[in-house]
């Protein structure tokens, strides 16, 4: 089974993601325009699914039904796309979604610090990463400069000494 790392711990991956083969114990996880037809025809009244969005889905149709989500995986199909950096901040801080929001794909773990800041707080990392230093990367800068989507105390400017 698929190691993840979930709040700074590796745990096993639950998640099937489409085109893998469902296992019991796993829950399924749909493409965005899967989620939206089954969100509008009412098939997921009870909550808690997962959705799989990539660089181009429009996050303001998700919107309306986030509640009913529990999982969201954004997809980061190649090295450099950065717009899956964007698709987080806006979830987290447009959107006020607070479940899990996990980053998948072509990642490395030099990107954990900032997709941290971004609000991704589990990591679907390329199988050749080690996790336990993927998770020590989390801590590679002690200060940011930036207001992050982890930050829960905004820290005020200094005034400069007169």
């Amino acid at each position: 089974m698929r190691q993840i790392i979930f709040r700074r711990e590796p745990v096993e991956d639950t998640a099937r993601y489409p085109g893998e083969e469902a296992e019991p114990g796993t829950r399924p996880v749909l493409t965005s325009s899967q989620f939206l037809a089954a969100a509008s025809a009412g098939e997921l009244a009870g909550g808690g699914a997962a959705v799989l969005i990539g660089p181009t889905d429009e996050l303001a149709s998700l919107a309306p039904h986030l509640a009913l989500l529990s999982l969201i995986v954004v997809d980061f199909p190649k090295l450099g796309d950065g717009r899956g950096f964007s698709q987080a901040r806006m979830l987290r801080q447009r959107y006020f979604y607070s479940g899990e929001l996990r980053a998948r794909g072509v990642l490395k773990r030099d990107q954990m610090f900032f997709l941290a800041r971004c609000g991704f707080d589990s990591f679907d990392l390329d199988p050749n990463e080690d996790l336990r230093a993927a998770i020590a990367a989390l801590d590679t800068f002690s200060v940011a400069y930036q207001e992050g989507s982890e930050t829960v105390i905004q820290l005020q400017r200094r005034a400069p000494a007169a």
